[in-house]
């Protein structure tokens, strides 16, 4: 063969090859440098034995720099031309390597599940840890458990505790029961995984109503695992089933805080609910008290569908409690309506619905309004806390699926009291040199007056006349009364009119300003606006300002009306949103049960179907996701009260 230039056997060319292997592998250079080298080494000397180990060199030093779409490449070519390589089960290892690194991790599982069990017992560590890592990145949930799994059994101390954390997670959150089965049949004996495996089976099991299976995968953690986390949660699944209530179809049960800071929260909806049911009647109400928390929601459950044989519930009121007492729920075949307002709970499965004002639907409500309305550019305002950033990101993705703009974006830190700047900001008032205007006005000043003292004199006149640039309809704040006294009259002192529904206050700002063609922004919010200090600390500068909430006890429609009076009537004070949604709950329930529903699946199908129920909340229906689908209470504040829009106003199209 012809090696640069010169005739030579193979075995020359092998050996002198294997010599420039050698020294490119053992020389200072940078991995990228070398692995070039090593490159064109396995080019120019084909198809010769040392052309492998420079190709497997090369894509150990591509990966090294940084570069594993390069050490992919060198490693594919070694294996595709070599592939009796003696090291070919390590290349296949640092090719999966690559492919992770270079956002290939379908292709870097494939390889890594394939190799995994034919690695040396020190290499399988690391291959466990890639291997968990592709299958989370390609969304492949059972062996992103599994692996996850194996890296917890080689690990030592917390990180032995941090990586079995995220196998349960995996474990619990992502996983059907075939799924489960089958990890649980995979993992080895001595698996820290399999416990919470056998267990989370023993769940799936109950829910699939296989109560003997579910005894059996429960005993089994019992019996191998006593001293595990899972054992204490297996013993108590034994005792649930032990003691386990038929279920009863006049029973409906409330899971709430009963005590704690939130247990006003608590007896709030335990009012809306024994109002629906009603006195007299052969309805039992019972009450667990979850805590407020997780923990104390799951438990609750528990009670109330195998300690009371309670036939639906309903409660989850509070974010951090939601998530858990749906899962509870789920696996215990209840039917549930959570009052939660945190996105999400329903995705528990098709036992869960929710009943409660979301962040997503103040959003959409709004922006279909102003699309009616021709309003297609926003600006938003809002503090930085959940309730705030929540309804900003809902409201700015509404914005987004219906091909408008948000022109301007400010947050804020929730105890601020200054606002001007952030106004200034959002009109164009603050970073003065990125206006055309104002640049030109400003040399045309420093070329004519040469005095220091008049020019800026004449500079701070210019400034302060600056109009502002409102190139937005509307503005929305997603705050509570506090800020929003503060945010409003900034509002004003830029010249941003927001009194879009008065004529004659819209003329005066214009003759005051000299700008005859000023445009009015609408004020929008949110239901954190509902509120009597609103028009206290805020007073006409929200004149005109439209928000939405889920109730309104003022509003003039027949169910809102009937619902506000009996309960001012039973309970001596005007009722919220938590007791109006607490008694349109119940009331889907009592329906469901009077209309003959005697099991559980009965119930839920029942609530599944929901159409046109007339509530204190609106005229109700769950959509498919299970989450309640209803018009909200558009209200607006007008010569100092709070009014609701009226069919026709909200009807009406183009102009405020």
């Amino acid at each position: 063969m012809v090696v640069n230039g010169r005739e030579m056997s193979e075995a020359e060319a092998n050996a002198q090859a294997a010599r420039e292997v050698e020294r490119y592998s053992a020389a200072k250079l940078k991995p990228a440098v070398a692995a070039a080298r090593l490159d064109s080494v396995a080019a120019r000397y084909g198809d010769v034995p040392a052309s492998a180990d420079a190709l497997f060199e090369a894509g150990l030093r591509w990966r090294a720099a940084g570069r594993p779409e390069r050490g992919q490449l060198s490693l594919s070519r070694l294996l595709t031309r070599f592939p009796l390589y003696p090291r070919a089960p390590e290349a296949k290892y640092q090719l999966a390597l690559c492919e992770l690194d270079a956002g290939r991790p379908k292709d870097a599982l494939a390889g890594l599940v394939s190799l995994y069990n034919k690695l040396s017992a020190d290499r399988q560590p690391e291959a466990a840890r890639a291997a968990a890592r592709a299958a989370e990145e390609a969304h492949e949930w059972e062996p992103a458990a599994r692996f996850r799994g194996e890296s917890a059994r080689f690990a030592q101390g917390e990180s032995r505790a941090q990586e079995l954390e995220k196998a349960i997670a995996h474990l619990e959150n992502r996983l059907d029961l075939p799924e489960v089965d089958k990890l649980k049949a995979e993992l080895p004996a001595d698996s820290p995984l399999l416990p919470a495996a056998t267990m989370k089976l023993a769940r799936l099991q109950l829910h699939m109503r296989d109560e003997s299976a579910a005894e059996r995968s429960a005993r089994e953690v019992v019996e191998r695992w006593p001293d595990s986390q899972s054992a204490n949660d297996a013993r108590g699944l034994l005792d649930r089933l032990s003691r386990r209530t038929p279920v009863k179809a006049n029973t409906i049960g409330v899971a709430v805080p009963l005590s704690g800071k939130q247990s006003r929260w608590g007896e709030a909806i335990l009012q809306g609910v024994k109002l629906a049911l009603g006195e007299g009647t052969s309805f039992v109400v019972v009450a667990r008290d979850t805590r407020g928390e997780p923990a104390g929601a799951a438990a609750a459950m528990g009670e109330l569908a195998d300690g009371e044989g309670a036939i639906a519930a309903l409660g989850g009121v509070l974010n951090a409690e939601a998530p858990e007492a749906a899962r509870a729920a789920e696996e215990l075949g209840l039917p549930f309506i959570s009052l939660a307002r945190g996105e999400g709970v329903t995705e528990a499965g098709p036992f869960v619905f929710r009943n409660m004002l979301t962040a997503k639907a103040q959003a959409k409500a709004l922006t279909e309004l102003m699309a009616r309305r021709g309003m297609k550019r926003f600006a938003l305002l809002w503090p930085q806390i959940p309730y705030g950033e929540e309804l900003a990101n809902a409201f700015w993705d509404e914005v987004d699926a219906r091909g408008g703009e948000v022109c301007a974006a400010e947050s804020y830190e929730r105890d601020r009291t200054t606002f001007a700047p952030l106004v200034n900001s959002m009109v164009g008032k603050l970073w003065l040199d990125e206006r055309r205007d104002y640049e030109d006005q400003l040399n045309a000043i420093l070329r004519s007056e040469g005095d220091p003292f008049r020019r800026r004199k004449a500079i701070e006149k210019m400034r302060d006349a600056l109009p502002p640039i409102i190139d937005f309809d509307a503005v929305f704040i997603p705050d509570f009364a506090r800020n929003i006294a503060l945010i409003a009259p900034a509002l004003a002192v830029d010249d941003i009119v927001t009194q879009t529904c008065d004529a004659k206050e819209l003329e005066r700002v214009r003759q005051v300003t000299g700008r005859p063609d000023l445009k009015p922004v609408q004020l929008l919010g949110a239901n954190g606006w509902d509120d009597p200090a609103l028009l206290e600390k805020a007073g006409r500068y929200v004149d005109c300002a439209i928000f939405v909430d889920g109730f309104f006890a003022n509003s003039q429609r027949p169910a809102t009306k009937a619902f506000v009076a009996a309960f001012l009537a039973r309970y001596g004070h005007p009722p919220s949103i938590l007791e109006a949604s607490a008694y349109d709950a119940a009331r889907m329930i009592r329906r469901a049960l009077e209309a003959g529903a005697s099991t559980r699946d009965a119930v839920r199908a029942s609530l599944s179907a929901l159409k046109g129920f007339a509530g204190a909340t609106g005229e109700l229906a769950f959509d498919p996701q299970r989450e309640i689908a209803k018009p909200l209470f558009f209200l607006t504040v007008q010569n100092g009260a709070v009014r609701e829009l009226t069919p026709e106003e909200l009807a009406e199209a183009g102009g405020s």
